[in-house]
């Protein structure tokens, strides 16, 4: 009877987490439609491999980051799902601001495929503000493609 008692008392307490977790989320804004369209582009410009477009949407910082490792880009790019994704949706929203750095507000998409799951994190200066990318990371789980 205990052991059901705690079971129970799990439950509701990760049922209460989630929840609390999902108000965080909702208390930051989506990105604007103009961000929301460009991080959608720079997506696209990774799976064709078309790094002269994906550099345009890239903040001066990030395009150097990135000029020098082309190579490793390509390696990196032939890596995404090539097929469409059945769902995508947003995940999470951060934003960090620190003294010493500028300001990231982040969003997290993940992409379904049919065999993969792709996270894909973009970020810009604020909510609402450039649409320019300050950083961008992809993550590809499932098979290996």
């Amino acid at each position: 009877m205990k052991l059901q008692y705690a079971v129970l008392a799990s439950a509701l307490a990760l049922g209460g987490c989630e929840k609390l977790g999902q108000q965080a989320m909702n208390a930051i804004p989506d990105p604007s439609a103009a961000q929301a369209e460009v991080a959608q582009a720079a997506y696209d410009d990774l799976r064709a491999q078309n790094f002269s477009q994906l550099m345009t949407r890239l903040e001066p910082e990030l395009q150097a980051r990135f000029s020098g490792n082309e190579k490793e880009m390509h390696k990196f790019a032939r890596g995404l799902p090539k097929e469409n994704y059945k769902t995508k949706k947003i995940v999470a929203k951060n934003i960090v601001k620190a003294t010493n750095q500028p300001s990231k507000y982040t969003v997290t998409y993940e992409y379904a495929y049919d065999k993969n799951l792709v996270q894909y994190d973009v970020s810009f200066d604020k909510a609402g503000g450039s649409a320019k990318i300050r950083d961008l990371s992809v993550s590809v789980f499932g098979e290996k493609i």
